[in-house]
């Protein structure tokens, strides 16, 4: 049995539930990152920032939640660096890595 993947999924779930102020002061949700978000996303039904966070590098921490097929909402997370949008799907190991270098607060 391979428990690597969801060992996996499970360290980035806490890593995003313990994620923070790490990258800096909250930000408007009216934000050019936030927009650029907007501009990716496959659809912005119920589309709602929870939180936004930008650090001295420019980098953008936003946490959002859209609507789901279920008629539900999903919280959501993604890394906006310049052009570049990174979102938690599953498997994207860039997301991760990015959301772990940049949003989650060190030592934490």
């Amino acid at each position: 049995m391979n428990v690597s993947r969801p060992l996996t999924v499970i360290c980035l779930g806490v890593a995003l539930t313990t994620a923070a102020s790490a990258a800096g002061p909250a930000m408007n949700a009216d934000s050019p990152a936030v927009e650029k978000l907007k501009s990716k996303l496959p659809s912005t039904l119920g589309f709602e920032v929870k939180d936004v966070r930008t650090g001295a590098d420019g980098t953008s921490c936003i946490t959002y939640v859209v609507a789901n097929g279920n008629n539900g909402t999903s919280t959501q997370h993604a890394v906006v660096a310049g052009d570049d949008v990174l979102r938690d799907t599953s498997g994207n190991t860039r997301f991760a890595n990015a959301w772990n270098k940049k949003c989650v607060k060190a030592g934490s």
